[in-house]
């Protein structure tokens, strides 16, 4: 098993063995000691057995996790440890995790700074994705058990070097990947399909050309489709010097996208920020997404007015229980409100930074890098 948090576990290892050796003092030749020693071991092994009551996991030495709430309940985490790409499932909702399992090892991943594996899965078939010299994917008919050979995905090779993407899976094995796309010369957003839960893939589609010379260079774009199968795709488009978001949406049974600029506003930047935003599910076919321009994270849904969330990069959401939870980077710190535009925001946890969230069930599920350059750990927590 992945283990429980090891400040929980180191706090609660100091405490209950401290305990006896104080005790012997006060009672240096009765039974009493002796007994007193015994129970508070017992305690010790009940309680280092137990989840964490915080519903609190970390993974030393570990970037770049990224969440997927399947359908049977399980919450799968991918995420990377050094060279290595692991994938771990909670049955649990998130509080306790398995025992990883290595899918490969290559030292030409591209990872960090939203560069990393996606997963997704429907009941044992489970799909990977990751950017190394190509666009590859891996799949499991086992449950993670075991892995195929990597299949690349992007036809034209190196065209998809820039290493960011995103993967998202509908009910019925549906699955969607979509990536900066550099095979014109300039940046495309492009996209491909299965239709058996990611063992095989269609031909590779372009989801967006910019007419105005590329979309933003490194923002890393966004896939979702809700329930019912409906699929939106966002990105940071770059028309007329402006870097704003924009959402391609397309409807259960369509082929085919249509396009939409997010937001009211323009962010005039001749630059890239390197940050994509999220969308959440509203259920019934809508969508909302959240972003930041200009250093000021924003809740909006397409065709209406952005609402300021505060200051920060790098948001998440997800809709639990008609609620928006958004979590975004404010310096070193995790932002987050609990009722995006109806709550105020306040700070989650320090030194903490490229969060991923899922809703399973009442709840979400919140993953994020933390600790200093060198030592970064995942954490991940219930809500």
């Amino acid at each position: 098993m992945l283990t429980n948090s090891h400040a929980h576990r180191v706090s609660i290892q100091h405490s209950a063995t401290a305990a006896p050796a104080r005790t012997a003092a006060a009672f240096p030749r009765g039974g009493f000691s002796l007994r007193v020693q015994m129970l508070a071991s017992l305690v010790l092994i009940a309680l280092i057995a137990q989840p964490s009551a915080w519903g609190r996991t970390e993974i030393p030495e570990a970037m770049q996790p990224q969440l997927f709430s399947a359908r049977d309940g399980r919450v799968w985490l991918a995420y990377a440890k050094g060279k290595d790409l692991l994938v771990a499932y909670s049955k649990d909702g998130g509080t306790e995790f398995s025992a990883p399992v290595k899918i490969v090892s290559d030292e030409k991943f591209m990872i960090g700074m939203r560069r990393g594996p996606r997963v997704v899965a429907e009941g044992e078939q489970v799909t990977v994705t990751v950017i190394g010299s190509e666009l590859l994917s891996y799949h499991s008919s086992d449950g993670g058990r075991t892995w195929s050979a990597a299949h690349t995905i992007n036809e034209v090779p190196g065209s998809a070097r820039e290493g960011l993407h995103d993967l998202t899976a509908a009910p019925g094995g549906r699955v969607f990947v979509t990536w900066l796309d550099l095979r014109n010369g300039k940046m495309e957003l492009w996209g491909a399909r299965s239709s058996d839960a990611g063992r095989t893939w269609a031909r590779n589609e372009q989801v967006y050309r910019s007419p105005d010379k590329s979309v933003c260079e490194c923002c890393h774009p966004t896939a979702l489709y809700d329930e019912a199968g409906k699929l939106a795709v966002m990105w940071r488009n770059s028309i007329a010097g402006n870097r704003d978001l924009w959402l391609a949406t397309e409807a259960t049974g369509a082929s085919g996208f249509s396009a939409q600029k997010l937001g009211m506003g323009s962010w005039a930047l001749n630059a890239c920020p390197m940050d994509g935003g999220d969308i959440l599910s509203l259920g019934g076919g809508a969508f909302t997404t959240v972003w930041q321009r200009a250093g000021e994270v924003y809740y909006c849904a397409p065709g209406g007015m952005e609402i300021g969330l505060g200051k920060g990069k790098q948001p998440v959401g997800v809709q639990v229980g008609g609620r928006a939870v958004v979590l975004w980077q404010d310096g070193n710190q995790l932002m987050m409100t609990r009722d995006a535009g109806k709550s105020a925001s306040a700070k989650h946890v320090e030194n903490a930074r490229y969060p991923s969230v899922i809703a399973t069930g009442d709840h979400a599920v919140l993953a994020y890098e933390q600790g200093k350059a060198g030592e970064t750990r995942i954490v991940i927590e219930r809500l």
